[in-house]
């Protein structure tokens, strides 16, 4: 009679956890050790930090530079994070729903305005604006946004907010397409559409009155990544006989104090604001006017 063979166990060090358990966790540890500040490393300066064995931070280093989570420079033999590395980072803001963690803020800002308050993301293809999410004020007058409404990335603040800040290559292939002209504040001239957008960028913010519709004005933020690459807008847009000029300042400061609790939560930040024109009417060019309060927060 044949006996059943017990089954084997990882073989383990003393307390330590399974063999299989310490690599993974010594694969980790190293990986934790690429930052900013020191974002290359030898196989020898591996092993001191972590004290590990030569060979071993070596042998794990080398695996790591096969799935291209590391790579190796040839003449100096460092190692620093490689391409697959950048690539998880991108797959896990992918699967974080963004709209559950931008919620609790869309609703204080709403709140906090009395308008309603706008997440808005660029299409997979970078050349429209698309609302992600609303929250709209109870007022009886109010602008009403349907998520998943996309619009021009020329006309209206949220979307002229992502536009500024698009990589560059999507923004010259955005500025190459013809500019529709939704409604008579709508910025149809490239060259006014560059210096509207390099305004943007200098204060952190943009504006729109009466660019996408009759009588509605919106105010909006960029989030932008670690790398400053977009990430999305928050923003809140009303009706015109709402909109007061010396609530602007407020409606500003309260815009990036409610972004940059979204970009805390997802460990990105937002630009600070700057001193800011009026929302006005003249097409493409807004009247100047006082300076506002300006957070100059970075989350």
């Amino acid at each position: 009679m044949v006996s059943a063979a017990a089954p084997t166990r990882p073989r383990t060090t003393g307390g330590d956890p399974s063999s299989s358990f310490q690599v993974l966790d010594r694969t980790f540890a190293i990986l934790e050790l690429f930052d900013e500040e020191r974002p290359e490393w030898t196989a020898t300066d591996v092993a001191r930090a972590l004290e590990l064995p030569v060979p071993t931070a070596h042998r794990i280093l080398i695996a790591l530079a096969r799935r291209g989570y590391v790579s190796q420079h040839q003449e100096t033999k460092r190692f620093r994070l490689g391409i697959a590395a950048l690539q998880l980072g991108d797959r896990a803001r992918a699967v974080v729903d963004l709209r559950s963690v931008a919620m609790p803020a869309l609703r204080r800002l709403s709140r906090d305005t009395g308008e309603t308050a706008l997440l808005t993301v660029l299409t997979p293809r970078k050349d429209r604006g698309v609302c992600l999410e609303r929250v709209e004020t109870p007022q009886p007058l109010r602008l009403s946004v349907t998520p998943g409404r996309q619009l021009p990335l020329h006309a209206g603040a949220s979307q002229k907010i992502l536009m500024a800040y698009m990589d560059e290559a999507a923004l010259e292939r955005a500025l190459a397409r013809p500019l529709e002209h939704l409604c008579h504040n709508t910025i149809s001239d490239p060259g006014l559409l560059r210096e509207e957008l390099a305004r943007i960028r200098r204060v952190g913010w943009a504006s729109s009155f009466e660019e996408t519709n009759l009588g509605v004005w919106g105010l909006a933020v960029p989030i932008l990544d670690a790398r400053d690459g977009l990430v999305c807008a928050i923003g809140i847009a009303g009706p015109s006989a709402r909109l007061a000029q010396e609530r602007i300042g407020d409606l500003i400061h309260r815009i990036h104090e409610r972004a940059a609790e979204v970009a805390d939560a997802l460990g990105d930040h937002v630009p600070p604001v700057e001193s800011r024109p009026k929302v006005g009417r003249a097409k493409g060019k807004p009247a100047p006017t006082k300076k506002p309060k300006s957070t100059g927060r970075k989350a």
